[in-house]
């Protein structure tokens, strides 16, 4: 039962913190814009702090739905996503250009619908709020 709660919460955080926190004008937001602009290494700890908690989302869909091959999908994403270069250039393009943001927010929705993929749509769904931030 926890795991179907758990499992329950990482999706609804992709609505949360959005409605939340984008274009907010609290003071920890502000800063955090800041220190997003400004150093390389609070880029760094964000995208790696994003990669981990997809990979838990991932271990905990693992524990509940075994045999499940979708995940392996969406943890090769993430394995591609590690070196902070490649993640770096593919979120700030991401962010910068709106066509692709769509293009990719419409194949998370497509994939949603896809029998074994829904790690894979929650995953770009997770790249998407990280881009937006």
């Amino acid at each position: 039962m926890i795991w179907i709660i758990i499992e329950i919460l990482f999706p609804a955080l992709l609505i949360a913190l959005p409605l939340s926190l984008y274009r907010s004008n609290r003071p920890f937001m502000a800063k955090f814009y800041l220190r997003m602009t400004a150093s390389e290494n609070a880029r760094k700890l964000y995208v790696r702090c994003m990669l981990i908690l997809i990979l838990l989302y991932h271990y905990i869909y693992a524990g509940g739905h075994f045999g499940e091959w979708g995940i392996l999908v969406s943890t090769i994403l993430c394995a591609i996503l590690f070196p902070f270069k490649r993640a770096d250039k593919w979120l700030a393009g991401l962010h910068e250009e709106q066509k692709r943001f769509f293009l990719v927010a419409l194949l998370a929705l497509a994939l949603c619908a896809v029998p074994h993929l829904h790690t894979t749509a929650v995953t770009l769904g997770f790249l998407l709020l990280a881009a937006m931030f």
